[in-house]
């Protein structure tokens, strides 16, 4: 059975074009996890000016981290802040079936891929009332819906799913949203995402009008 994460966990990824710039940011306390980026997928709207070869950190908290944090001087650095809470859109059914068949997260490896995608969705969608915008994530007899696409590929990639909008500062995302997987199931992430942009299948995903990926390599 996957470990299920506390109910509230912070989470600052820090992009940086070396590692010795990320230094400041490693001594908030909780988890650092390095990578490396392989390449950016613009999907929609402007994607950030990252760089192959650039370095990222992860840092995970229990705690809201400090935000007067910053890198060299004159040293190009990212932030993209977020908080891990309990699923607003799952219901008890799908998470005891998550709980039994969901990938933990990986061992770092050169053949560990990791992909960020900061998501925003439009101001149509929140000002949907919460009992429908639910709808939209469940099966029905028109689509498979978000949730159902999920379960399918749950046991190859490990997904975390990190809330934005509500921390109270000026970000252009409402989500991040976290992948890993072995590099031999790059095909299997590829048919996770045409699914759940495939508004055939999932018509949440019309909402959307910022997205891209980070695509990295998980190194430590």
């Amino acid at each position: 059975m996957a470990a299920r994460i506390p109910d509230y966990v912070w989470v600052r990824f820090v992009v940086a074009p070396s590692e010795r710039a990320l230094k400041p940011f490693l001594n908030e306390g909780g988890t650092v996890t390095h990578y490396t980026i392989r390449h950016i997928v613009p999907v929609r709207g402007i994607a950030y000016n990252l760089t192959r070869g650039w370095s990222v950190v992860r840092l995970d908290s229990p705690r809201p981290l400090r935000l007067g944090v910053k890198g060299p001087k004159n040293v190009p650095v990212n932030q993209f802040f977020g908080v891990a809470q309990h699923s607003h859109y799952t219901s008890n059914q799908h998470r005891e079936v998550l709980d039994r068949i969901s990938l933990p997260e990986l061992t770092a490896s050169e053949n560990t891929l990791a992909v960020l995608i900061p998501i925003r969705k439009s101001e149509e969608w929140w000002r949907l009332a919460q009992d429908q915008r639910q709808a939209y994530f469940e099966k029905t007899g028109s689509w498979e819906g978000h949730t159902a696409i999920g379960l399918k590929f749950a046991d190859r990639i490990f997904r975390r799913l990190y809330h934005s909008r509500y921390l109270g500062m000026q970000l252009d995302y409402d989500f991040l949203t976290y992948f890993e997987f072995e590099e031999k199931h790059q095909r299997d992430f590829g048919a996770l995402l045409s699914q759940l942009r495939d508004t055939r299948l999932n018509p949440e995903w019309k909402f959307v009008d910022k997205e891209f990926e980070v695509w990295m390599t998980k190194i430590r």
